[in-house]
């Protein structure tokens, strides 16, 4: 109370101009026994007796109703004490003795009513107030910021997001705090921060990882799915990458650590996960680095610092790691995401091209709003919209995370229904809100031979630009993968081992809609050698031409690879068609899109006696010829070790 009262007498004196106190614009002047009760009121102020200088006050207005001065303190002293009804009828009674006493005044007057959450009349007050012409510059940036803030308050009171939280039950929430960390791309498995007071200490409080799984609509606690992380002290904020094997996490204090918090990670192979591994200098600072989130693309980790260069408090970084060369200098998230005070706990969907975070800088309802912004085609990202009342209340939003397909989400949030503290809760989210939609690849990679799991790399490459838009490897041990399928793009499918032949397959999802549900697919890899053979997925021609089409220069460069690191291997590029037209046309046209293959391995350096090309025309289909989709298949350029 002390110093909320300090700052109004300071704004007050240094506001207000000289001689005020004494003399009106209007000319009029206190009688002396209403300024000496006055001059009281002062005394007892500035002692702490407000109730004594709100008597003296009171006296200055019945000895001399037209002194304005009396209604300034007692609407100062009001505001102080939060009555914020008696604040605003002491200031505009002052406002009618004297609407030009000070432009100060309605600045005061827009405050009460942005404290008593009148968010229209403090906007409209405000609003009044930046049109005074003379305001001194750094008043008006503060009017100005609570402008904004009231009007947006405004607006998002009169216009609601649907908004309906179930809470996730008792099998997941407590009497202590949960804050909902991260969720797999199936959903069937979330993790989360449970903190709860220390047994040993009294006052303190220790954060633990928990992990959940879903079944039947239900979340129940999956039991020990975690490492124990406990022997590297004060841990928290933690996020499982998408396809559940590696866990990316905070520790604060932890030996050899670089600064007060570092970021650590380990990884999951079977049921067994690895010893922690801080991530290094390269990624960890002298101060806080915390919050880490994974993107389903398989290399990129955002997460919040508070490292030196950012734009001011606590900013969004994010880092990629390049194979081979590990994690790449952290890059600021940029000025439409970072502002001069805090940005926490970024989320990035599957999409890759969404992210929601929180932020105590960007316009909001109070305290830390939660925000969604989306990145555009240059990879910058746009300016972000708050999600809205009553996503975002008066307290402080933390935490969000997004299901794939970009219908439900979870928060952690207090509410009267909950079971004690922070709850998590699942809402549908609204689809202005929503990210693109993304569909999931899901199945198991095997030796075709020995039918033995594979520990393979699974790549899917944007056509049209070359990008990898995801990266993910199998379990060795089981040989499951999960992968991202974003949509709106026209993918390949790379499964690779090495000594087994690349398997290949196409994803168009620019022109289809994204799956609805996950795309289950095994993959039998055969091993590299005489008389095994595999389709070429993505090679592209034109109709009744063989000019290699621009698509097809990723699949193109996978071969190339391919061939380098295999080479002792020697092959036959066949080309087939479907049955439209006569043998003889299918049979030339086969030949020639076989021999645009073999042209490009030998441009690439790929040396000659090493290839040979053959058409088969249509005398080779592997599906019918009597649908669209069976004569796809049948037209094909196939690979055969020799």
């Amino acid at each position: 109370m002390f110093r909320h009262c300090i700052k109004i007498i300071v704004f007050f004196i240094l506001l207000i101009p000289a001689g005020s106190l004494i003399a009106q614009s209007d000319g009029h002047e206190p009688l002396p026994k209403a300024k000496r009760a006055f001059d009281n009121a002062i005394t007892y102020w500035n002692a702490l007796s407000f109730d004594k200088a709100e008597k003296e006050l009171q006296k200055a207005i019945e000895i001399d109703s037209a002194f304005i001065d009396p209604y300034i303190l007692l609407g100062d002293i009001a505001f102080d004490r939060s009555h914020y009804d008696d604040a605003i009828g002491y200031y505009n009674q002052a406002i009618a003795i004297d609407s030009s006493f000070s432009p100060t005044l309605y600045y005061l007057l827009g405050k009460v009513y942005f404290e008593k959450e009148d968010y229209a009349a403090a906007a409209s007050t405000f609003g009044y107030f930046l049109e005074i012409p003379g305001i001194r510059k750094d008043q008006r940036s503060f009017a100005l910021d609570f402008y904004q803030k009231a009007e947006f308050r405004r607006h998002a009171l009169e216009n609601p997001v649907p908004f309906e939280p179930e809470n996730l039950g008792q099998y997941v929430n407590s009497e202590h705090d949960e804050y909902v960390n991260s969720i797999t791309l199936d959903e069937k498995n979330m993790v989360f921060t449970l903190m709860q007071p220390d047994t040993l200490v009294k006052g303190r409080y220790t954060e633990g990882f928990v992990m959940a799984v879903k079944t039947d609509s239900i979340w129940m606690l999956a039991g020990r799915a975690l490492p124990d992380l406990y022997e590297l002290g004060n841990i928290g904020a933690m996020s499982l990458s998408p396809d559940g094997r590696f866990l990316f996490f905070t520790s604060c204090g932890a030996p050899g650590g670089h600064g007060s918090c570092d970021l650590y990670a380990c990884g999951k192979t079977g049921d067994e996960w690895s010893e922690p591994q801080n991530l290094g200098a390269a990624v960890n600072t002298e101060t806080w680095d915390s919050q880490p989130c994974f993107s389903a693309d398989g290399q990129t980790l955002y997460f919040s610092s508070a490292r030196p260069g950012g734009r001011g408090g606590s900013d969004i970084w994010f880092s990629k790691f390049v194979q081979g060369r590990g994690w790449t200098k952290p890059i600021n998230a940029g000025p439409g995401i970072n502002t001069r005070e805090e940005e926490m706990a970024p989320f990035i969907h599957p999409d890759g091209k969404t992210m929601y975070f929180s932020s105590k800088g960007h316009i909001g309802m109070g305290g830390f709003d939660l925000f969604i912004s989306r990145k555009d085609s240059s990879g910058i990202w746009a300016d972000p919209e708050n999600l809205g009342w009553p996503v975002n209340t008066a307290f402080d939003e933390i935490n969000i995370v997004v299901a794939t397909n970009g219908k439900a989400a979870y928060i952690s949030a207090r509410r009267e229904e909950g079971y004690g503290g922070y709850d998590i809760y699942s809402f549908d989210l609204p689809v202005s809100l929503a990210p693109l939609k993304v569909s999931y690849l899901e199945g198991n990679i095997y030796d075709a031979d020995t039918k033995k799991p594979l520990a393979a790399e699974i790549e899917l490459i944007d056509l049209e630009s070359g990008e990898l838009s995801v990266r993910c490897r199998s379990d060795e041990i089981n040989g499951h993968y999960v992968a991202a399928l974003p949509g709106g793009k026209n993918y390949a499918l790379n499964i690779s081992k090495p000594a087994y032949l690349f398997y290949s397959e196409n994803f168009n999802l620019k022109q289809t809609d994204v799956p609805e549900e996950s795309v289950k697919m095994d993959v039998y890899l055969q091993a590299v050698k005489a008389g095994q053979s595999f389709v070429l997925n993505n090679i592209f021609f034109d109709t009744d031409r063989y000019f290699l089409d621009e698509l097809s220069q990723v699949e193109l460069a996978k071969l190339d690879e391919f061939m380098t690191l295999n080479p002792e291997i020697r092959i036959m590029i066949c080309g087939h068609t479907d049955a439209v037209g006569t043998e003889e046309y299918n049979q030339t046209l086969s030949e020639n899109r076989a021999g645009a293959v073999y042209s490009f391995l030998v441009n690439a350096g790929i040396s000659p006696e090493r290839l040979q090309f053959k058409g088969f025309g249509k005398s080779q289909p592997v599906s019918d010829n009597e649908s669209e989709k069976g004569r796809a298949e049948n037209r094909r350029t196939e690979i055969l070790i020799l």
